[in-house]
């Protein structure tokens, strides 16, 4: 049994044995469950569809904005392109290495090497990360009962601490790279051209465009809450998804499955939303945007092949590169 095998096996059973303490320890009625998707408002919910797409396609010419400011050329058809395949690679194959397709498209149009086109996916990956964290650590401040009664509140004054610790880290980078230790190693000289990019002028466009896709992914996401019956604020369905991306992202669940709805049960009831709902609510939004993106993102994948054995090679290759230096 290879390596991948196991952690499937591993993933999978992670996930039977949270989704079991979770239906262990909460109250759930299967009748008023199904009732709720039989009153469910589709016109809505449709409308949530949508939101995929919008996302991906913003995330995608912050990609493209990327590749340019790296002295690259990729247009911005084939930047949602590669982006939307490597959304679908990532969803069927262990370990996120969809990310590693966007490489192979970009190297098709560039005589670029691996490690730069790498960096250009990373420090993608960075504004995407660094949103989870800030919007993470503002849930942290409002629902952890400690005198911060709004959300909003709660988001300005963790943006506040962000930046601040943002800067901070790069700060002591620049200082670590001038030590004898830390100035020759290939490694941290990677991390470093990437974390730059995400504190220099040149990020501030790249930051407005991470906020236009949250706050377009958020607004998808009021729609299936809409489509439910439950109005919710936009800053408190931040924070609520914020923790729920943080938690689907841990490393012994398979695609998110337990985690995501464990999160959503402890979360929604703080807004008196039943299990049920949140059960219902954790269905639908899997289904408008990882199935429903996933089926479009194979429509691409299709459009422009590549080979899954190649992207699987090259991430223990990756991986070997990094562990080496």
């Amino acid at each position: 049994m290879n390596k991948s095998t196991k952690d499937l096996i591993f993933k999978i059973s992670g996930s039977v044995i949270i989704l079991f303490l979770l239906f262990r320890f909460i109250k759930f009625d299967k009748e008023s469950f199904f009732t709720i998707f039989s009153q469910l408002n589709l016109p809505l919910y449709l409308l949530s569809l949508s939101g995929v797409v919008i996302v991906l396609g913003i995330k995608s010419f912050r990609w493209h904005l990327i590749i340019k400011q790296q002295g690259f050329s990729y247009g911005i058809w084939k930047s949602f392109g590669a982006y939307m395949a490597s959304f679908t690679i990532g969803l069927i194959t262990p370990g996120r290495i969809g990310e590693i397709a966007r490489l192979y498209y970009l190297r098709q149009e560039n005589e670029i090497e691996f490690i730069p086109a790498f960096r250009t996916v990373v420090i993608d990956r960075i504004f995407d990360l660094g949103m989870l964290v800030l919007l993470g650590f503002a849930a942290l401040l409002f629902y952890a009962d400690i005198g911060i009664s709004s959300p909003i509140i709660s988001i300005v004054f963790a943006s506040i601490v962000f930046v601040f610790a943002l800067f901070a880290f790069n700060w002591l980078l620049i200082k670590l790279m001038k030590t004898t230790r830390f100035s020759n190693n290939s490694f941290f000289h990677f991390i470093f051209s990437c974390i730059s990019q995400a504190v220099n002028k040149q990020s501030i466009s790249l930051w407005a465009i991470t906020i236009i896709a949250y706050l377009a992914f958020y607004g998808a996401i009021s729609f299936i809450f809409l489509s439910l019956n439950i109005t919710l604020p936009l800053a408190d369905i931040a924070l609520i998804l914020s923790v729920v991306g943080l938690a689907t992202i841990l490393p012994f669940s398979f695609a998110g499955f337990g985690t995501r709805e464990m999160s959503l049960v402890f979360l929604l009831s703080y807004y008196s939303i039943t299990s049920e709902m949140a059960l219902s609510f954790s269905l639908l939004q899997f289904t408008a945007f990882f199935l429903w993106g996933g089926l479009i993102g194979m429509v691409f994948w299709l459009l422009m092949p590549i080979s899954l054995h190649q992207i699987k090679t090259d991430s223990i290759t990756l991986a070997g590169i990094f562990k080496k230096k």
